[in-house]
C-alpha cells in the first residue's frame, strides 16, 4: 500500500541523539535550521507534564487534517523530529509529514516518556504554540504574520503591508489581498490587527484590512504612538486639523503589560519596547514573540535607534527585559530581515539571541551596545519610503494607521488628488 511505503521512510531518533542535536544547534546554528522538534500531544498533556525545551506544539488531530498549512513555514528538506508521549502518535504525524513532501523526517523513540527518564523537562509557562504563517513583502523585506489558535481558528494579523510604487505614485493592496485570501481559504476568524510600531519603511495595510475583513477587527498599536505623531506633525508642518495627535486614528491603544487570550487558552501579553521609536511594542502570543523593529536576526542585531524619539539606551533596556522575562525557547519573530548571502529568515529562539546576537548578547554591556549601535546608525541612510510611510502611519497609513492623506482641492472645489510631503534642505 502507498501509505505503508511512505511510513517506512520515517526514521528513528533516540532521546540522547535528539538532545545532542538540539544542544549542537543552539551553539553552532543561531538560526535554528538544523532540526525542528514538533510536539504532537494535546495542550492539556503539556500543561500537566511540561515539554522538551524548544518543541513547537501542533496537536495531532490538527496535523492530520491540515498538515500542509500547519507545516508550511518549515522547509521541506529540514530535519523534522516528531514527538508525543510514547512514539505512537508522533509516528502518525511523521508519516503525514512525508505525505506532505518532507524528506528528512524522524520519530522520537519512546517519546516524552523516554526523554524525561534521562533529561530535564521544561515546565509549562502558559506558553502554548499558535500557528504562525509568514508572508514576506520582498519590496521592503517586511515579514507579515498570520497568527492562529487552531482550536478556535481565532487569528491575529501582524504588520500588514500596502504596496507603494514611488515612481508611479500609486498605492495598491495586492499583498493585503493575499492575506485576506489566506484567511478566507482557511476559514480563520481575525479578531485583531496589530501594528508593532509606526513604520518608516512601508505603508501599513491595517486600515484596509479593518475595512475589508468581515468582523471589522480593531487595529492595535502601542499607547505612546501619540509621541511619534507629535514629532512628525511638526516635521511635516501639518496643521492640527490635518492630524490629530491623540491617537484617535487607531481603534485600540495598548498599554505596557496588557494581557488577553487568543482563542481559549493562548496567553498573550504586550511589552513596551522603546528604542527604535518611543511607541514600539513587542507582542507575546503563546510561545511566540513578535518583536517588530526591536530584535532582528542574530547576524544582523537590532533595529536602528536614530529616528526622532529613538534611543539606543532604551533599546538595550527593552531587549534586556525580554531576555530576563521570557523563556529561552520563546520563538522570536522579527519585523524585517536583510540577509547578506543567505535566504530570508524570520525566527530564532530567544536563547539564540542571548548567545549569538551580533549587537546584544546576554553578556553585552549597555556601553558596548550603545557604541555598536551608534557606529552602525551613523552610516545608515534614511529608509527609501520614510516620508510616505510616516505620513500614512501618523494619519493612519502609519501615522494615520493606514489611511492616505486627505484629498486636496484646486480653488476649493476641484479635487486635485492626494499628496505626500517630502522635506527638502540644501546642503552646500
Amino acid at each position: 500500500m502507498p501509505g505503508t511505503i511512505r511510513a517506512s521512510r520515517v526514521l528513528s531518533m533516540t532521546a540522547s541523539q535528539l538532545k545532542k542535536q538540539l544542544e549542537t544547534q543552539l551553539i553552532k546554528d543561531p538560526f535554528c535550521t538544523s532540526v525542528t522538534l514538533i510536539e504532537v500531544r494535546n495542550r492539556s498533556e503539556i500543561e500537566k507534564t511540561g515539554k522538551i525545551k524548544g518543541a513547537i506544539n501542533i496537536p495531532l488531530p490538527f496535523l492530520i487534517e491540515e498538515s500542509q498549512r500547519l507545516l508550511s513555514d518549515i522547509p521541506k528538506d529540514r530535519k523534522v523530529v516528531f514527538q508525543c508521549a510514547s512514539g505512537r502518535r508522533s509516528h502518525i504525524a511523521a508519516t503525514k509529514a512525508i505525505e506532505s513532501g518532507f524528506t528528512n523526517v524522524y520519530n522520537l523513540e519512546g517519546g516524552f516518556s523516554e526523554w524525561e527518564k534521562a533529561y530535564p523537562v521544561q515546565s509549562f509557562h502558559n506558553n502554548h504554540s499558535p500557528t504562525v504563517h509568514t508572508i514576506l513583502d520582498e519590496a521592503t523585506d517586511t515579514a507579515q504574520y498570520i497568527v492562529t489558535d487552531e482550536e478556535t481558528r481565532e487569528t491575529v494579523i501582524i504588520d500588514p503591508v500596502l504596496d507603494y510604487d514611488a515612481f508611479a505614485g500609486t498605492v495598491k493592496a495586492d499583498t493585503a489581498k493575499k492575506i485576506m485570501a489566506y484567511v478566507k481559504k482557511n476559514e480563520l476568524h481575525v479578531t485583531r490587527i496589530i501594528d508593532t510600531h509606526v513604520h518608516a519603511d512601508h505603508l501599513t495595510a491595517a486600515s484596509f484590512l479593518h475595512a475589508h475583513l468581515p468582523r471589522k477587527p480593531p487595529v492595535s498599536i502601542g499607547s505612546h504612538v501619540s509621541k511619534v505623531q507629535s514629532v512628525f506633525r511638526k516635521k511635516y508642518n501639518m496643521a492640527a486639523s490635518q492630524l490629530s495627535i491623540t491617537g484617535e486614528q487607531y481603534f485600540d491603544f495598548v498599554q505596557d503589560n496588557t494581557e488577553w487570550r487568543l482563542g481559549k487558552n493562548i496567553y498573550c501579553k504586550a511589552f513596551s519596547t522603546p528604542g527604535h521609536t518611543p511607541a514600539c511594542m513587542s507582542w507575546l502570543i503563546g510561545d511566540a514573540l513578535f518583536a517588530g523593529d526591536t530584535l532582528f536576526m542574530p547576524d544582523i542585531g537590532t533595529a536602528r535607534c536614530d529616528f526622532p524619539g529613538g534611543s539606543a539606551e532604551d533599546m538595550y533596556k527593552s531587549i534586556r527585559h525580554l531576555y530576563d522575562t521570557l523563556p529561552d525557547d520563546t520563538r522570536t519573530f522579527v519585523g524585517h530581515d536583510y540577509p547578506q548571502g543567505r535566504k530570508h529568515m524570520f525566527m530564532a529562539f530567544l536563547e539564540a539571541h542571548k548567545l549569538h546576537n551580533k549587537m546584544i548578547r546576554e553578556d553585552t554591556s549597555l556601553e558596548e551596545y550603545v557604541k555598536l549601535r551608534k557606529e552602525r546608525d551613523d552610516h545608515l541612510k534614511a529608509p527609501r519610503y520614510l516620508h510616505p510611510s510616516l505620513q500614512a502611519s501618523i494619519q493612519r497609513t502609519n501615522l494615520r494607521g493606514g489611511d492616505l492623506p486627505t484629498v486636496e482641492y484646486r480653488d476649493g472645489t476641484e479635487a486635485a488628488g492626494q499628496f505626500f510631503k517630502v522635506p527638502v534642505r540644501f546642503i552646500e
